[in-house]
């Protein structure tokens, strides 16, 4: 079993996003609004250049939480990746998997 975490930068791909992985068979998860870094660190002084970089970032994003089978996550990543144009430099945001041991609750056998 694995958790399958994404940070969604660009919440206008939110349907997108839920629509590839119910085609892949993923069809449970939580949706949670986020708060970026760049908008907490926004008035604390710091230096100008790292600043700049922080300024580029979206502050509001969309993180998507779930628990799918190890045979779906290269699917799920591989379709993610290409609604999140995770290819071409600065991407919709980014998606990674982690093993889980053990989990309990709905959908928790998987």
């Amino acid at each position: 079993m694995k958790l399958l975490c994404i940070v969604l930068n660009s919440s206008e791909k939110l349907e997108e996003v839920l629509e590839g992985l119910i085609e892949v068979g993923v069809t449970g998860g939580t949706v949670v609004d986020s708060v970026g870094m760049g908008h907490i660190i926004e008035d604390v002084p710091l230096f100008a250049g790292v600043r700049n970089v922080f300024r580029s970032a979206k502050s509001r994003n969309n993180m998507i939480f779930s628990l799918i089978s190890d045979t779906q996550a290269a699917e799920a990543l591989q379709v993610l990746e290409k609604i999140l144009e995770c290819s071409g430099g600065k991407g919709k945001g980014l998606a990674f998997t982690l093993p889980v041991d053990a989990a309990i609750g709905p959908g928790a056998a998987r």
